[in-house]
């Protein structure tokens, strides 16, 4: 498995070859779209302002302004949509996925793929169900001996008020924004093991602990007590068994866990059920997009999605996965 440092110093053979003739050919796409798009703001800017002097000279009606104005950023949205799809596409298939081969040759990139509901649901990770379910930039395959999926998910419930005038009014809320990962943990695990960030027992001390107990309820049955301060600094763990839960959570994984949870300053959660271990990252930050508006020359850019990169398939070393202590049961 390589690292990010080597895309840049150890293998810039690969950079120079594979990347850099792609980028050329994006970012003189990238300049033509941009002049298209400054030729659009342009025009719009002048109907917009002839819409104000006609309106101030009163030469049209107010509402006809009302009307014309939305017409006139509609037009412009839909012809940004329109030049920018097709080159972001493009740009998905054929830069990130160089980037994704350059880890590993044998991972899959889908730009429109996402780690599934159900594997989401599997997890146990979050109470709510989703009543909207979104992903994208789907990356799987076996890295050494370990399988594993993950994307940009975001998942959301909905609730509903009914107002003063019976108007019914809908709110969406998200349950999860992130990386989301699955991977195989090489061993059937009979119940489910969850570790959640804790905030109880950091903020209230020992009335965190009671708040705990609380909180399992309509979760899973047990709160796990484990013995390392290092740990449960971060985390609160929950599960079905008691002994099940000690034997996943080793000394040295809770260890891997905390060094991965300070290293990315994420508030993470993980759980362990069935054969999988899934791994809930979250983030505003929406991974291998393309901008028309920033060059492609920048090395930073680049490196944002090689960082994002290194972060997600990184888990399998941090968390040493690959390490086969167990067989299937």
């Amino acid at each position: 498995m390589v690292n990010k440092r080597s895309f840049f110093g150890g293998h810039p053979s690969y950079f120079r070859q594979e990347i850099i003739p792609i980028l050329r050919i994006f970012e003189i796409r990238r300049k033509r779209i941009l002049r298209k798009i400054i030729k659009i703001v342009f025009f719009i800017s002048l109907l917009t302002i002839t819409i104000f002097i006609l309106l101030s000279f009163e030469l049209i009606y107010p509402t006809l302004a009302v009307v014309l104005l939305p017409v006139v950023v509609a037009i412009f949205a839909f012809a940004y949509r329109q030049l920018t799809k097709e080159y972001k596409e493009e740009f998905k298939k054929q830069v990130i996925t160089a980037v994704v081969n350059f880890f590993d040759s044998t991972l899959q990139y889908d730009p429109h793929g996402l780690v599934s509901e159900s594997q989401f649901l599997q997890s146990g990770l979050f109470d709510a169900s989703p009543d909207r379910y979104r992903g994208e930039d789907r990356v799987s395959g076996v890295l050494d001996k370990t399988r594993i999926e993950f994307s940009e998910i975001h998942a959301e419930y909905k609730s509903q008020r009914v107002d003063s005038d019976g108007s019914t009014h809908t709110s969406w809320h998200t349950i999860f924004k992130g990386l989301f990962f699955v991977a195989d943990f090489n061993k059937q695990i009979k119940g489910t093991t969850v570790v959640l960030p804790d905030v109880a027992e950091r903020l209230f001390g020992g009335l965190g602990k009671f708040l705990q107990n609380i909180q399992k309820i309509g979760r899973h049955p047990e709160l796990i007590t484990l013995e390392d301060p290092a740990f449960e600094k971060y985390f609160v763990v929950y599960g079905d068994d008691q002994n099940e839960a000690r034997y996943i959570l080793t000394p040295n994984l809770m260890e891997r866990i905390v060094s991965f949870r300070e290293r990315t300053g994420q508030k993470i959660r993980l759980s362990f059920c069935g054969q999988n271990v899934y791994l809930a990252i979250p983030s505003d930050h929406d991974m291998f997009e393309a901008s028309v508006f920033r060059t492609l020359w920048s090395k930073s850019l680049i490196k944002s999605y090689v960082d994002d990169m290194a972060m997600a398939i990184g888990v399998v070393e941090e968390l040493n996965l690959n390490r086969r202590v167990w067989t299937k049961g």
